[in-house]
């Protein structure tokens, strides 16, 4: 089935599926994809490839947003920025949180006769989808012909609230899966403890430069480098000192 549509796109391989024509024709192909196909196919792209094309895509489709339709542009904006946020992610469950957000605006912007187009000159009011109207506002440079657009009774849905505490999750998983727990860090601050053969206790002393030339505390390991505190009994010190 994925191997079917990404033919019908035009992509030869998984490994092509990386341009940002290839994005587009997956949102803009009225091709029938039912979700678990579209979101294995979101699965293919490492982050930063799905990343420039989210952002490739986003940015091109906010240009074709006709001027007044403020409302749309606020909500596409809104969607643009947590898709990013979630392709910026490597862990598993943000692709998929990715996947499920960005399914919802195609199943929106493939939507047939949500939108109402309506000749500026006059004339009979055509209703089209959301991806129709914003080409055919592309084309009025070309055609002369200028439209109103009535978005009112078919605006994309706003991001899941919820998204913004999935993605503080995800971003909390991604450090942990960086993070090796196995490392023991009190291990690591503390140097090796073997001391020097011809170290005497009893004739040891700190103050004495030749004899601390030849033995260092932090280096031969019995004064620990990054914490040389030495516990001992409590004193009790008088009132003038």
């Amino acid at each position: 089935m994925i191997e079917d549509i990404l033919y019908e796109l035009d992509i030869q391989s998984e490994e092509d599926f990386r341009y940002f024509e290839q994005f587009a024709a997956l949102m803009e192909d009225s091709i029938d994809m039912d979700y678990d196909t579209f979101a294995e196919i979101m699965m293919i792209p490492d982050s930063e490839a799905l990343t420039d094309m989210t952002t490739s895509f986003f940015e091109d489709l906010i240009r074709g947003i006709p001027d007044d339709n403020t409302d749309l542009y606020s909500v596409i904006q809104s969607v643009k920025d947590v898709l990013l946020s979630l392709a910026e992610h490597t862990h598993h469950r943000g692709r998929g949180f990715y996947a499920d957000e960005l399914y919802r605006f195609r199943e929106w912007y493939q939507s047939p006769g949500i939108i109402q187009c309506t000749p500026e000159g006059g004339g009979a009011a055509v209703n089209m989808s959301p991806c129709e109207a914003m080409m055919l506002f592309r084309e009025e440079k070309l055609s002369g012909q200028k439209y109103l657009y009535d978005f009112s009774a078919g605006m994309p849905e706003e991001p899941d609230p919820y998204l913004h505490d999935v993605m503080s999750e995800i971003s909390e998983d991604d450090y942990t899966d960086h993070y090796d727990d196995s490392v023991d860090t009190d291990e690591m601050d503390q140097l090796p403890v073997e001391l020097p053969r011809d170290f005497d206790p009893e004739t040891y002393d700190p103050d004495d430069p030749e004899y601390f030339s030849d033995i260092d505390p932090y280096q031969d390991g019995f004064v620990d480098r990054y914490n040389p505190v030495i516990e001992g009994p409590d004193i009790e010190y008088g009132d003038d000192y």
